[in-house]
């Protein structure tokens, strides 16, 4: 209902497409209502969290390449764990607290408190640390320092401190979050996404992590920069996947912030 009443989202869905899969707009449409339809399994998805078991784990999600974050953890480093807004990444960073893993979850707060409050405890119930705005850049080193896993979302950045790299060929400003973090605690970023496999199943998929000691630089910026462009090209390859479960409903290339909605 949502993909016919509101025509100005549509469209900018329609336009996204269009440049992650270099067709023309119109071609896009068929695509876009499938983004919508996601949408909506995504928030039946957050809203049923609490009756989530190991047993519906098993059953419904198929884990692709843990070993890669297995691979840092026994290296006895944090792993800071990159993903976009695609899939239900909420849902994602529940299901790796719920197989036993230590990680933590940078999220946006709210601005009404009650709904902030509610949001906070679905995913903390479950096991999923959750880290607010405030002190957010203490809390991340410590999360990293003492090795524990990462989560961030590195497709928008909400700051306006971003940095600008071509992504999907246009300049787009590109949150500098999650490289400076992996620089600073020599902790690698490992490229995630948790996305929908038919209605009812899932995949989580775990790229190969990537050292900061493998960017070459003479300075900070340098190797931000280029940490920063290794892990969007895992971003544009996961979007090219999976271009209906990119949960964008404004003209991402466009708006310089408050792109995504979700």
């Amino acid at each position: 209902m949502q993909y016919f009443l509101a025509k100005k989202d549509r469209d900018n869905v329609a336009h996204n497409l269009s440049i992650i899969l270099n067709k023309d707009i119109n071609e896009c449409y068929i695509s876009a209502r499938r983004v919508f339809r996601n949408f909506g399994l995504y928030l039946v998805d957050f809203f049923r969290m609490p009756q989530l078991t190991e047993e519906a784990i098993n059953k419904r999600v198929k884990v692709i390449n843990m070993c890669n974050a297995d691979k840092v953890l026994k290296q006895n480093k944090g792993a800071v764990l990159v993903t976009c807004h695609i899939g239900n990444w909420e849902m994602g960073g529940v299901v790796i607290a719920m197989m036993g893993y230590n990680i933590s979850a940078v999220a946006l707060n709210h601005k009404h408190k009650n709904i902030n409050d509610f949001f906070i405890k679905q995913r903390e119930e479950k096991g999923l640390k959750v880290i607010t705005m405030k002190s957010v850049m203490k809390r991340c080193v410590s999360t990293l320092q003492k090795k524990g896993m990462l989560a961030l979302v590195g497709d928008r950045d909400f700051t306006n401190n971003g940095i600008i790299l071509n992504f999907f060929g246009v300049p787009t400003s590109i949150p500098k979050g999650p490289a400076m973090l992996s620089i600073k605690t020599d902790s690698p970023i490992i490229p995630g996404i948790f996305v929908r496999d038919g209605k009812y199943n899932y995949k989580l998929i775990i790229d190969e992590p990537i050292y900061p000691q493998e960017i070459s630089g003479a300075s900070q910026d340098e190797l931000i920069k280029g940490l920063t462009e290794k892990f969007l090209v895992n971003m544009e390859r996961f979007i090219r996947m999976y271009p209906d479960q990119w949960l964008v409903f404004r003209k991402f290339w466009e708006t310089p912030v408050d792109a995504l909605v979700v």
